[in-house]
């Protein structure tokens, strides 16, 4: 027993230290420079990128920082194309070849009027030590505008990245871009509708297809809804569904899971507790989540436009800068949350009027539950991972047994459902 308990307090003190703040640092000149991306590098150290005005040649320049596993810089590097233009990184990531990838736009000015114009998606291909291997630049001309909003190394080598654009129409499309190892263009398509459409993340799945999240003003119940797009890995639209309620719902985020769905996340302002809330969704491989919420088949428009791609020369500069070290403030905040069910009753849809869990329907009890509703109906029970443990079919009165544990109880009946969480003691 003296064993077991030496054993879990080192593994409960592992776990603590492990949480902990190891370090805080700044780094930084005598204007304005700032991070957008970070990620852990293979040898344990990091690598972030962002924009700098305080080293450079430019307006801003797309800063690079590679630190060791203590935050200590072991080198530092910034680039641009154009002096009196803006330069700056959104993205990083370590390739498959120790190197990097990052990810950013060029902002031209124009001085004749003194406003910035259009914007180009630029990307940067380094060896391990920031040296340029290759850089591209993608644009469609003065009247498109492109906001970058993710990149990803692929499975080939190559990369697939997603912006906003203007090339297909006069709204904002959602912009996909399959490139090679060397950036060039494989396939680019345009997915949108009459109003806008923007995208916030992209990620290659299982399938060698991709999954886009972004939001919609085209479709959807509200001013603007959760946009998903899965295509195959030739960008060609295999789904497309919105998420939403009567105001705004965005993602800028999604991931496939472990089982082939996929979990959203983003913000809510048509559900929750506040003003506006953090929302978080799980799907299925086809983007569905059952019969509680607003699930809508929708059909964008795809256009192949052909951008502009160019092979500019980068402009390095090592800068030399001073770090220091922080304190940060640490809190742990008391969370308010909400299951936002139903989110609709859009009964043209077909979707339950109600699915809020309705007390005395569904009764737990020390080692099983009961499930009390005149008529038939239809009990399936899951686990915490989403695994169906139970399925049965009954009528006016059913008993299952279970062992403890915490379980998500549908019960199905008359076109309706019921979902509550129970815990089994």
């Amino acid at each position: 027993m003296l064993a077991l308990l030496s054993v879990s307090l080192v593994a409960l003190f592992t776990e603590y230290a492990q949480a902990q703040v190891r370090f805080a640092r700044t780094y930084g000149g005598t204007s304005w420079d700032y991070a957008s991306s970070v990620q852990q590098t293979s040898d344990g150290g990091y690598i972030l990128a962002g924009g700098t005005r305080s080293f450079g040649a430019g307006w801003y320049d797309v800063f690079l920082i590679k630190t060791n596993a203590f935050g200590n810089v072991q080198w530092a590097k910034t680039y641009r194309i154009y002096s009196g233009d803006d330069h700056y990184a959104l993205f990083v990531q370590q390739t498959s070849d120790g190197g990097y990838i990052v990810a950013g736009e060029v902002e031209t000015y124009d001085p004749n009027w003194f406003v910035w114009g259009s914007k180009s998606i630029l990307l940067i291909k380094t060896d391990a030590f920031g040296n340029v291997q290759w850089a591209k630049m993608y644009g469609g001309g003065s009247t498109v505008y492109e906001d970058l909003c993710c990149i990803q190394q692929t499975s080939d080598g190559g990369y697939i990245f997603a912006s906003k654009t203007r090339i297909a129409s006069t709204s904002d499309d959602i912009f996909l871009i399959k490139t090679d190892a060397n950036g060039n263009v494989q396939w680019a398509k345009a997915f949108g509708g009459t109003v806008n459409a923007w995208a916030s993340s992209v990620r290659q799945t299982s399938d060698g297809g991709y999954i886009v999240a972004g939001t919609t003003w085209s479709f959807g119940a509200g001013w603007g809804d959760i946009f998903l797009i899965k295509t195959d890995a030739n960008g060609n639209v295999q789904w497309a569904k919105t998420y939403g309620g009567t105001n705004e719902d965005v993602a800028p985020s999604v991931q496939q899971t472990s089982d082939g769905g996929y979990i959203v996340a983003g913000y809510t302002t048509s559900f929750g507790a506040g003003w506006g809330d953090i929302f978080l969704i799980k799907t299925d491989a086809n983007g569905d989540i059952g019969s509680c919420g607003i699930v809508r088949n929708v059909t964008p428009m795809v256009t192949t436009p052909s951008p502009t791609v160019t092979a500019p020369s980068l402009s390095v500069y090592p800068p030399f800068f001073p770090f220091g070290s922080a304190s940060p403030a640490v809190t742990s905040p008391t969370l308010t949350v909400n299951a936002p069910c139903p989110l609709s009753d859009d009964n043209e849809l077909g979707i339950s009027e109600s699915c809020k869990p309705i007390s005395g329907i569904i009764t737990p009890y020390k080692g099983g539950i009961k499930i009390t509703k005149s008529g038939e109906f239809e009990v399936k029970v899951y686990n915490v991972s989403g695994v169906m443990v139970k399925s049965v079919k009954g009528k006016n009165e059913v008993k299952l047994e279970l062992p403890r544990g915490v379980y998500f109880v549908e019960v199905v009946s008359g076109g309706k459902v019921i979902r509550e969480r129970v815990v089994i003691r």
